[in-house]
């Protein structure tokens, strides 16, 4: 395939991409999703599970690259987690860690900027601290399913967290239902999702870390159930520190699941 065919279809994927109402839901500013059809986002939840495992590999690919590219030892990794943290943080989960710290830390522009400074700490450690790990005992897989099990543990988790964060946003809709401050559009995508596929949601990600992780002997499974916890737990204590479900409530689960997820993984390890 010529390159500029190649670099032609690439462009038209990420603008379909970025055009799909999950996206929107995920990235795009509130004018511009509040001028959205409410109407488009009523099967949205399915997009979601399929985006966020898509920005899980992204983001495992750009930290591969960045090692590659900076060539640090494998034990100290600082540059690809403070790149793939600040891509994070200012790209697909910028409005979601916004939401959180507003949510956690109130009206106080200091205190914002404590808890914004805070996140960023904990995470980019977290990154650190996924820094070096390898399997050191699990059973080959055939040749042709042998590239969706990465051999580092940190493109795993890297992998994974995303699509965790994105199934609490659909969890979160069967424990704190839409009231008459929920924008149209959020009405449209918990309604649109009910119990049996957010039920079925989960189960892709849950089967998935008990195979990444399969090697903990057990533990893998309360990787799963903290998650599962955190979505839930933290998404009805968010609803009503926003005053119902919103689109910022559903942003900052998605984030503090993910957070909860990586911090489960290191306590398990």
């Amino acid at each position: 395939m010529p390159k500029r065919l190649l670099v032609t279809r690439l462009f038209a994927a990420a603008n379909w991409i970025a055009a799909r109402p999950s996206n929107s839901l995920l990235t795009t500013s509130q004018e511009r999703f509040a001028a959205r059809p409410p109407e488009r986002f009523a099967g949205a939840w399915a997009g979601m599970m399929i985006l966020s495992l898509l920005w899980g590999v992204l983001l495992s690919v750009l930290w591969g690259l960045s090692w590659r590219l900076f060539k640090e030892p494998a034990n100290i990794l600082f540059t690809p987690a403070a790149i793939t943290v600040a891509v994070f943080v200012l790209w697909p989960y910028r409005l979601g860690t916004t939401a959180l710290v507003e949510i956690v830390a109130g009206p106080s522009v200091t205190f914002r900027a404590m808890v914004s400074a805070l996140f960023v700490a904990v995470l980019t450690l977290c990154f650190l601290g996924l820094s070096g790990t390898h399997y050191h005992s699990e059973k080959s897989l055939p040749a042709f399913l042998a590239w969706a099990r990465p051999a580092a543990e940190l493109y795993r988790v890297l992998i994974l967290m995303p699509f965790w964060g994105g199934w609490a946003m659909l969890i979160t809709g069967q424990f704190c239902r839409p009231n008459q401050y929920t924008e149209p559009a959020v009405s449209a995508f918990v309604r649109g999702c009910g119990p049996l596929a957010a039920t079925a949601c989960m189960l892709p990600p849950a089967l998935l870390t008990w195979a990444y992780f399969h090697f903990l002997q057990g533990w893998e499974i309360s990787i799963s159930a903290v998650t599962i916890v955190a979505a839930i737990a933290g998404g009805i204590v968010l609803s009503r520190r926003t005053g119902g479900l919103k689109r910022c409530t559903l942003l900052a689960g998605n984030v503090l699941t993910q957070l909860a997820f990586v911090l489960a993984y290191l306590a398990n390890r």
